[in-house]
């Protein structure tokens, strides 16, 4: 979010986002437009010459609360909204979405100007604005299609983490509510191969946050892959219907890494420090060059990361580890080893990674 950019900067955003938009312009932009406008899309995507033209804004906000509080269409080439930081916030995610009617234009480039007034408790309204090229290209021969409908998905998230054999498991899923006002019941486990739960449409509420959250205790499982059904059914005003998922409970032993070699010859040092939360340094040290693998593995022998793969020089080379995972993403707080494979043994470091404060 960039609620706390200070006035100059959001200018220095919008300026920086209006160059390159005027250095390729393009039929639809997306994430990112403005610091608090996340979105702008032309229906249809390829606008037509004569041809009525949409332009939708929108925007998502994780752990922040906003609201649209008004829209403004000046005219075909400029429009505006104005958005409001609620306080207290309750909910994990805001969203909204808007289309403005733009009307009919000839074939050619045109601009539009987005302004975005953002209100917050306290302090001075911020403006946002920039301006989007878009091209109109000649009149089909059939009309193009309108916006198409926009939903949000009722199952996001389905997470079964693998657990050790003995060991209680739980499934958590999350998402979308299908309904502004939606009461979540029936939720069970049948014999450890599905689950189940109820969304019902409801004329009013007081609980009118987008998103879902549920838990559920499979129980414990001996070594093994377990699969696991997951059936939704959404009851709305005039029908019903149901979303189906499935996951799979892996439960094994932890295989153990090999036991480190001889500390005296290993060509790796202990780290530093350890436990560590965001850097932790170590050095490998070789007689002459040549062909090595570093590497993070977790206690199931799983690679976390790979540090170095590929030739290092005679000498000592200093290498770290960010507690991330391959991906970026931050590995959870835990036992690690660092593996060294060298052309004639391999050797193994402990490591400890703790966990975000």
């Amino acid at each position: 979010m960039h609620a706390s950019l200070a006035p100059a900067r959001r200018l220095a955003v919008a300026l920086a986002l209006g160059a390159s938009l005027l250095a390729a312009p393009a039929r639809a932009w997306q994430y990112p437009l403005l610091p608090h406008v996340n979105g702008l899309s032309f229906f249809p995507e390829t606008p037509h010459a004569g041809a009525p033209v949409s332009a939708q804004l929108s925007a998502y906000y994780t752990n922040e609360c906003w609201r649209l509080v008004d829209t403004v269409l000046v005219d075909s080439a400029h429009v505006r909204v104005a958005i409001e930081r609620i306080t207290p916030c309750s909910d994990s995610l805001t969203y909204w979405m808007h289309t403005f009617t733009l009307g009919t234009f000839a074939a050619g480039m045109h601009d539009l100007t987005v302004h975005c007034t953002v209100i917050q408790p306290g302090q001075p309204n911020g403006e946002e604005e920039i301006t989007v090229p878009f091209e109109v290209v000649p009149a089909p021969q059939s009309p193009p299609p309108g916006p198409p409908p926009t939903t949000l998905p009722l199952l996001e998230v389905v997470d079964l983490p693998d657990a050790l054999p003995g060991a209680p498991v739980t499934l958590s899923l999350s998402g979308f509510k299908p309904f502004a006002c939606t009461l979540i019941h029936d939720e069970h486990v049948q014999g450890q191969q599905a689950v189940y739960a109820t969304f019902d449409h409801e004329t009013s509420c007081a609980d009118t946050t987008q998103r879902w959250q549920r838990s559920f205790a499979l129980g414990s499982f001996a070594e093994g892959d377990y699969p696991v059904a997951i059936h939704l059914l959404v009851n709305g005003p005039d029908s019903s219907y149901e979303v189906t998922s499935s996951a799979v409970a892996h439960v094994h032993a932890p295989t153990p890494p090999p036991p480190p070699v001889d500390s005296s010859t290993a060509g790796m040092s202990s780290s530093h420090p350890n436990p560590f939360r965001d850097q932790n340094s170590f050095s490998v040290s070789l007689d002459q060059p040549q062909a090595v693998d570093v590497a993070v593995f977790d206690l199931f022998g799983r690679r976390v990361v790979t540090i170095h793969h590929g030739v290092l020089p005679q000498g000592t080379s200093l290498l770290a580890w960010n507690g991330r995972r391959q991906d970026g993403s931050r590995a959870p707080g835990g036992i690690y080893f660092y593996r060294l494979t060298l052309q004639d043994r391999v050797i193994h470091r402990q490591v400890v990674l703790l966990g975000t404060p």
